[in-house]
């Protein structure tokens, strides 16, 4: 009877998941098996996955992803890290509205802040008019590779922080006083504490944001075709998605994208096994 009560609990999330993953998950990878030729679809196997491995821009689209973590981990979440230790320095009222005003921005839309940052970064836009002012010649954000990869991250990170606040923030408040308690009876000063206890207790938080700011890199798009619209100079801010949207909205690609999508999702899959290997080995030593 109890089985049956929890089956019947499980079935519309059950259905969900079938109906919003697994069913689509399978067309599209029975879609990646065939090309359109002539108005119809002709079986080529796993001729499009081939291709895609061959493909310059869907590669340097991931070795942009790489370029995009390493300068958005460090701030992405560093910054959040310092911020959910100094609200813990006031009242818990403080503390709530902290956290709300700093999750606020995450909630504005990909486009929104990218069409934000188009304005701002304009040749004679504010920043650029900062720049000058202080003494600093112009910069061309949408010309330069480097420059272009330095406007998407600072894109990514003007809206992406409140999430991890909230993570180490609930860590943090998780940990027993008892804790910082005994460690102060013994002799630990507050920076002693923060480097020997609260940052091995923190490090499984740690890699969850860098698996996500990975995952999150790898499926956002928006930011480069909003500012560049072809990925940027050179396909230099080109991510995975975006690539797929391209190949199949912009190039009418359809099966090609299918094959794409199927390559970006293993890939991801990858990095969240290795994410959970990884803290789970943190943890084991602890």
């Amino acid at each position: 009877m109890k089985t049956k009560a929890a089956l019947l609990l499980i079935l519309p999330a059950l259905l969900l998941y079938v109906y919003s993953f697994a069913v689509p998950l399978v067309m599209v990878g029975w879609l990646s098996l065939f090309n359109l030729e002539d108005g119809r679809n002709v079986f080529v196997g796993f001729a499009n996955y081939v291709r895609a491995f061959g493909d310059k821009m869907f590669l340097k689209s991931f070795a942009n992803t790489l370029w995009f973590v390493l300068m958005i981990a460090p701030l992405g979440i560093g910054i959040p890290y310092k911020l959910a230790l100094f609200l813990q320095r006031f009242n818990k009222r403080t503390q709530s509205m902290g956290r709300f005003i700093i999750y606020v921005p995450s909630l504005t839309s990909g486009l929104i802040l990218a069409l934000l940052w188009r304005w701002l970064l304009m040749r004679e836009g504010l920043l650029n008019s900062i720049l000058v002012w202080i003494g600093i010649p112009a910069i061309g954000w949408f010309g330069e590779p480097w420059a272009a990869r330095v406007a998407v991250a600072m894109v990514a990170l003007s809206g992406g922080g409140g999430m991890f606040v909230i993570l180490f923030s609930a860590v943090i408040l998780a940990i027993p006083k008892e804790l910082k308690e005994a460690a102060i009876i013994d002799g630990a000063t507050e920076r002693q504490y923060r480097r020997m206890v609260l940052r091995p207790l923190l490090m499984p938080t740690v890699l969850l944001a860098l698996m996500l700011t990975i995952v999150g890199t790898i499926q956002s798009w928006e930011t480069s075709y909003v500012l560049f619209k072809t990925g940027g100079p050179f396909g230099s801010t080109a991510t995975p998605v975006y690539d797929v949207f391209m190949t199949a909205f912009i190039y009418s690609r359809a099966n090609y994208a299918a094959a794409k999508g199927v390559i970006l999702m293993v890939v991801i899959a990858i990095v969240v096994i290795i994410q959970r290997r990884v803290q789970a080995m943190a943890g084991a030593n602890q």
